[in-house]
């Protein structure tokens, strides 16, 4: 993925440790995989599916289990998650994002339209997917370019790179969106010198007064989706959620109408979230 390949090699030319980079993403990917397998798993079935060394697979397999993250079985030898990962990860949703708030809110959203959700957001320079609640339109059907840029240079202009970006951008001043956009000049995603900025600040602007960024279906997009700009009281950088498939609305008028229904489902969702958040934290494991 591009946005993959850009951080590891910007982290690890800031970092000076290369070695130690890749090393903590194959570690996290071993996790991941385990999400994707549902299974109990042996080292070379782990080297073989990430296609890394069985030396690099079986160092990891057997820190995490030092750790306590894995469980490993001598006789079978085979590692399973333990339930130390669990407890990290309800640890993080209950202090990041109030508990299983977003969850519920990705899937009443999900029901509430019948389409794909997707939860993204801004990391450095890209819109990065997080989480995605399946419904009748899958990624690899399409196979669009994801992720990409928060804001592109396109037609000696700048411009938010998606609906998303945009959705993610209105939560953003007018200043700090120049910021942004210098900084993407700065890492060659454009341009560098004065450039027009005036369009991109206007869009923007739009999202934020309408509250919702749609995309119809055309010649650069597949499908047909809709974001809206999602307000994490605990987060460092903006959130968008929203919904993706094929034919989702017909009009203008429809995609207002599902972009409403979106944001209701939203509100319900957000003082929930609001409040767990600025609650004491709670003691001990749920």
């Amino acid at each position: 993925m591009p946005y993959r390949k850009s951080s590891d090699a910007d982290v690890a030319a800031r970092s000076g440790k290369r070695n130690a980079v890749k090393s903590c993403l194959r570690a996290l990917d071993v996790i991941e995989y385990f999400t994707d397998a549902s299974q109990p798993l042996r080292t070379i079935d782990i080297s073989e599916a990430l296609q890394i060394p069985n030396s690099s697979a079986d160092e990891i397999l057997r820190t995490l289990a030092a750790s306590g993250y894995l469980s490993y079985n001598h006789v079978s030898k085979r590692y399973a998650p333990s339930y130390r990962l669990v407890a990290t990860a309800r640890g993080i949703e209950r202090g990041f994002f109030g508990g299983e708030c977003i969850h519920d809110l990705l899937n009443d959203l999900r029901r509430e339209t019948g389409a794909t959700v997707f939860l993204t957001l801004q990391n450095d320079c890209w819109v990065q997917s997080v989480a995605e609640i399946r419904g009748s339109w899958l990624v690899s059907l399409a196979k669009p370019d994801y992720p990409t840029e928060v804001i592109r240079y396109d037609h000696d202009r700048w411009r938010p790179g998606t609906n998303f970006a945009a959705a993610m951008l209105a939560q953003k001043s007018n200043i700090e969106i120049i910021e942004l956009a210098k900084r993407a000049q700065q890492i060659g995603l454009g341009p560098k010198g004065p450039a027009l900025m005036k369009s991109l600040v206007d869009r923007v602007a739009r999202t934020r007064a309408q509250g919702f960024a749609m995309c119809r279906r055309g010649e650069h997009a597949p499908v047909d989706s809709v974001a809206v700009p999602l307000y994490i009281p605990q987060s460092v950088t903006p959130y968008a959620v929203g919904v993706v498939g094929d034919a989702l609305f017909a009009s203008e008028g429809d995609g207002k109408r599902m972009a409403a229904a979106m944001r209701g489902v939203i509100a319900r969702h957000s003082e929930a979230l609001y409040r767990m958040n600025t609650a004491p934290a709670a003691v001990g494991i749920h």
